[in-house]
């Protein structure tokens, strides 16, 4: 049976992939120093009806999110930032040891 400790990390994980499921906006705040900023352009976004503002707010609203993600990453540990630059190097083998089976 699992510790008490890994059931709770269990459920806000799936809170959290829940919530972000339900509110698919949420995953362009997380991981980014500039979230604040995004969110306000969400919501100014809402109410803006003039199609060229639109526009430059979207371009604003994008760069702040990569920038922000850059900036988050800077500030992260070691291990994220090699993790983030090496990427899965996992190979799945097919090797089977009874070829004759």
């Amino acid at each position: 049976m699992p510790k008490r400790r890994d059931l709770a990390d269990y459920y806000l994980q799936t809170l959290a992939q829940e919530v972000a499921r339900k509110y698919e906006y949420l995953s362009d705040y997380a991981c980014n120093a500039f979230a604040d900023k995004i969110a306000q352009i969400d919501i100014i976004l809402e109410f803006v009806e003039d199609e060229d503002i639109k526009t430059q707010l979207e371009i604003a609203r994008e760069i702040l999110k990569r920038q922000g993600e850059a900036f988050w990453f800077m500030q992260a540990g070691e291990l994220t930032n090699l993790g983030a630059k090496l990427g899965s190097k996992i190979v799945e083998s097919s090797w089977n040891p009874n070829p004759s089976s």
